[in-house]
């Protein structure tokens, strides 16, 4: 049997010697905590995630009994979904795969009683490891938050947003082709066309790497 102890970060994040601590800004001014590489840039992906709501660091801690004892589990993050006014709230453990292959017996109660403890609620429980982070996607949202918090360059936004509607779907190197005859005036564009990707008002081809040839359109 499981039970919610107590919502919000429910401890503090454990600096090691061996581990990277930290936290991440997040899109809607408020910061994540991370305790490893791994975790920092999931965090990263699930805030460049169009779709989520809210994101929670170490969002509680199950109680749960094996073996004749009762034990504590504390997740690594909660993501908040919501797609079509339908939400879904995905409770996520962020795990090196060594350690999760090397482990997995000592480890799979604690996770057994997490998906069940959210099948309850109407959750979903999920471990991702760096077959899941590692990923080109995740290299281009990490490129791209570089970019976010430019200060906006508004004549250049309005001429590729005007060109990009006129072409459709192309490239970063046709649009701003399309755009500017001078090479000059692309390369000065280049950062604000990096920034519209990265605010999603530019969609992307991202799940491979992020190229001058990567298909752009509006979204």
């Amino acid at each position: 049997m499981t039970r919610l102890v107590v919502e919000g970060p429910v401890r503090p994040l454990k600096p090691a010697r061996r581990s990277l601590t930290g936290r991440v800004a997040l899109g809607n001014g408020g910061t994540a905590g991370y305790e490893s590489s791994l975790e920092r840039d999931w965090l990263m992906a699930l805030d460049f995630d169009w779709r989520v709501q809210r994101i929670q660091e170490q969002p509680y801690t199950l109680t749960y009994l094996f073996d004749g004892k009762r034990r504590r589990y504390t997740p690594d993050v909660l993501a908040v979904f919501e797609e079509g006014g339908v939400q879904l709230t995905v409770v996520y453990e962020v795990k090196a795969h060594e350690d999760l292959r090397e482990n997995w017996l000592e480890q799979r109660p604690r996770y057994k009683a997490a998906v069940s403890d959210c099948r309850a609620r109407g959750w979903r429980f999920r471990i991702v490891t760096e077959r899941d982070i590692r990923t080109p996607y995740v290299s281009n949202i990490k490129f791209l938050r570089r970019y976010r918090d430019l200060k906006e360059q508004l004549m250049h936004r309005t001429a590729l947003l005007y060109t990009l509607r006129a072409l459709g779907e192309t490239t970063p190197q046709a649009l701003l082709a399309a755009t500017w005859a001078d090479n000059e005036r692309r390369l000065t564009a280049l950062p604000e066309l990096w920034r519209l990707v990265a605010m999603r008002e530019i969609a992307a081809a991202l799940h491979d790497p992020l190229t001058m040839a990567t298909p752009i359109w509006l979204p």
